[in-house]
């Protein structure tokens, strides 16, 4: 059975392996599309990222959905979290989520806030 939503929020998140495809004759587009990734460790997709009661969510936007390929969904159960932090962004800050096999990062307006509402529901869970 889902959670129940606390929080949900436009937000960005650092994809490891998606890619989006050259349009036409604009093989420009992918090696600036690459070197992003490179430098990145992957590329931001816009979407929506979801707290609830047992997990934390992410969903690409439909634009994002429509152009870029690869695993585009994320869910993160809370018992699955193994630490938690907030890192500078160049515009808003971005919240760093570990577990034993992954890192997700997302950034969005009013992170410190999103990462102490995780906090608040891992701890309520557990």
């Amino acid at each position: 059975m889902p959670g129940q939503v606390l929080v949900s929020k436009v937000a960005n998140a650092l994809m490891e392996d998606v890619s989006a495809p050259t349009i036409g004759a604009m093989p420009i587009i992918g090696s600036v599309l690459g070197m992003f990734r490179a430098a990145l460790g992957g590329l931001w997709v816009g979407g929506r990222v979801t707290l609830t009661t047992t997990t934390v969510d992410f969903s690409p936007n439909a634009l994002n959905r429509s152009v870029q390929s690869g695993s585009l969904d994320v869910s993160i159960p809370l018992a699955a979290i193994e630490d938690l932090r907030v890192v500078p962004g160049l515009v808003t800050n971005i919240v760093v989520i570990t577990t034993a096999d992954s890192v997700f990062k997302v950034r969005c307006y009013g992170a410190r806030r999103f990462a102490a509402a995780i906090d608040s529901a891992r701890r309520a869970a557990a």
